[in-house]
């Protein structure tokens, strides 16, 4: 009778360290996978940071492309006017025979 409950005792001690370690490794593996959890937060937000200042400067590239089209439709319309000046006069100080 006290060997079959030394022995009961024996495996319950050994279930009980077994049921221990693998409730610290189980807490490790937890607190591993939260502080993953957190790199993959920061991560997404700096993603989320780096898109929004990428789109930033989008914007601020396609203000310049607009306003330097603007400009330049500006100068090609003055030209435009000065050449249609100058054929006009052409015109009327050759006469019609050349147009």
């Amino acid at each position: 009778m006290e060997h079959i409950l030394s022995f009961g005792l024996g495996i319950m001690l050994v279930s009980l360290t077994i049921l221990a370690y693998m409730v610290v490794e189980s807490n490790k593996k937890v607190s591993e996978l939260e502080s993953l959890e957190r790199l993959i937060e920061n991560l997404e937000r700096l993603q989320e940071n780096t898109n929004n200042d990428i789109y930033k400067e989008l914007q601020k590239v396609d203000s310049k492309i607009d306003s330097r089209i603007d400009k330049l439709n500006d100068v090609i319309l003055r030209e435009l006017d000065e050449t249609n000046r100058k054929v006009d006069f052409l015109k009327k100080s050759l006469g019609k025979d050349y147009f």
